[in-house]
């Protein structure tokens, strides 16, 4: 494993995180505080993309995986064939996905409770660009592929971060002076997706120069070659969709426009979290994919058991800290506008499967790199199917209406997480089925421990600003470090640790 591109990419993933985390972390109370529960919308424009994604995935996430193989099997002509194949099929689901996204923007009052505070027409044009977001966004995708295919994700890190720029620099001049407007946010969104898909068209003709946009390339083998395969993975998008992408719409439909809301912002904390683990994992895809095309099992072994502990060594600190101090956490974000501990409740339904799937994130790239996916896209899409009917049964049967919602999603994904994903992927890769069960367990304790550790101090200080919050935080955070120091760390690393700073230290 390249330990130095890893740093290296892993530094430039996390800075894009942070800067999308930061702009979200703003953005959220002050939408809801100018526009009562109208903020859950953004959501659920978020999740008819999500929908249209299940459909896009068929041939886009099989798409860097064939081409980086071929790449590093030095098959040109079959990349080239690949990456204009996918570029104007893109082009052809964009133009299709047209009509239904227009009717949706038309009929949207229709479908959805409209809070009294919000305009239709202003939830219309949210839609409209946010949709007008997504279509750009697979037409240009293809162009993501060479920082992939060479290993370079701080490059693709570095057009995150551009647009992310330009996403806050829309939305602060359109919310300070002029009159506030939801859709602005979709608005900012298309400038932020125009802006990274110029960079990545810059990278790639500075990674993969040869590889050129030829209609003389296109092959509809390479398209339906790369959608048989990638069927299974829009099988494995529908079931994650049933799971929990749906919790904002059950809600305005079967609860109201205001539960609708407080899911919807219950469940930014927690996305912060999932999505900081899928950038942490998906700094490990390129290597372990090129490992596998070059046959090397040990290395790629190597690489998941390396990248199991760095998810461990990080993300267990955010997971402890909303389970430890994530009342304190609602009070002072949105205290004013929402219940903080209901917020707080709901928080902790969200995040409850990442107890368990946080330590083992990485292997669901295993199923895609070994085209095992069919059998994962199938126990996926169960489990959403059972999670729809369970919420419904609940939701008729008892008064749990929000909690319904979302703990029942939390129950099946930690049971799929904890039967099926560790046992599959070990037997995709024929190594002892309890292989991956150590990695489970080391999570759980770490979590335990940090928050056994972290406890006094909201037992015991009373949290009431935002300065006494990140003092606590900086705090506890040090000694979540050296919790993990001891607990994720083998003793080579963390030799290796030691003799770095010793080494800054020397060199001060």
């Amino acid at each position: 494993m390249n330990k130095k591109r890893v740093a290296i990419n892993m530094t430039a993933q996390l800075l894009a995180f942070g800067v999308n985390m930061a702009l979200g972390f703003i953005l959220v109370p002050v939408i809801e505080a100018m526009i009562p529960n109208a903020y859950g919308f953004t959501d659920i424009a978020n999740k008819f993309v999500s929908a249209a994604q299940i459909v896009v995935s068929a041939l886009n996430t099989m798409a860097s995986r064939f081409i980086t193989i071929r790449i590093h099997r030095n098959e040109q002509q079959e990349a080239e064939e690949y990456f204009s194949s996918v570029f104007f099929a893109n082009v052809i689901m964009a133009v299709v996905f047209m009509v239904p996204a227009l009717f949706v923007v038309l009929y949207v009052g229709r479908i959805f409770q409209i809070p009294e505070a919000a305009s239709l027409v202003d939830i219309q044009m949210l839609f409209f660009f946010i949709f007008l977001n997504f279509l750009i966004s697979i037409v240009t995708s293809v162009f993501s592929v060479a920082s992939y295919s060479k290993d370079r994700l701080e490059l693709s890190s570095i057009s995150t971060i551009l647009g992310e720029l330009t996403r806050l620099t829309v939305l602060s001049v359109c919310y300070l002076f002029f009159k506030p407007y939801l859709f602005y946010v979709g608005c900012a969104s298309v400038c932020s997706t125009v802006i990274q898909a110029v960079a990545n068209l810059t990278f790639t003709r500075k990674l993969l120069p040869e590889m050129k946009i030829r209609l003389r390339d296109f092959r509809w083998s390479k398209i339906w070659e790369l959608v048989s395969l990638g069927a299974w993975n829009s099988v494995t998008r529908l079931g994650q969709l049933l799971l929990d992408g749906l919790n904002t719409s059950i809600a305005n439909i079967m609860v109201s426009s205001a539960a609708m809301t407080t899911i919807s912002i219950s469940t930014q904390i927690p996305e912060v979290i999932s999505n900081l683990m899928g950038t942490i994992a998906g700094v490990f895809n390129p290597q372990m994919t090129i490992a596998y095309a070059k046959d090397d099992k040990e290395q790629l072994l190597d690489i998941i058991s390396s990248a199991d502990r760095i998810m461990i060594f990080i993300i267990s600190i955010p997971i402890a800290f909303l389970t430890v101090f994530g009342r304190s956490f609602f009070q002072l974000w949105v205290g004013k506008t929402q219940d903080p501990d209901q917020l707080y409740i709901l928080a902790l339904l969200n995040v409850g499967t990442l107890f368990v799937s946080a330590s083992i994130q990485v292997l669901y790239h295993v199923f895609l790199i070994t085209k095992r996916v069919k059998l994962n896209s199938m126990v996926i899409v169960g489990s959403g199917v059972l999670t729809v009917a369970t919420v419904f049964v609940l939701l008729e049967t008892t008064n749990l209406g929000m909690y319904a919602i979302v703990g029942v999603s939390m129950v099946y994904g930690i049971l799929r997480n904890l039967i099926f994903t560790p046992l599959y992927a070990a037997r995709c890769l024929q190594v002892k089925w309890y292989t991956f069960y150590g990695d489970i367990l080391m999570g759980l304790v770490s979590i335990g421990l940090i928050c056994l550790v972290v406890l006094p101090f909201e037992l015991f200080i009373h949290i009431d600003g935002w300065i006494k919050l990140f003092a606590v935080g900086i705090v506890a955070g040090v000694l979540a470090l050296f919790v993990n120091f001891f607990v994720v760390l083998r003793k080579a690393e963390r030799q290796m640790v030691l003799e770095k700073v010793r080494s800054k230290l020397h060199r001060h």
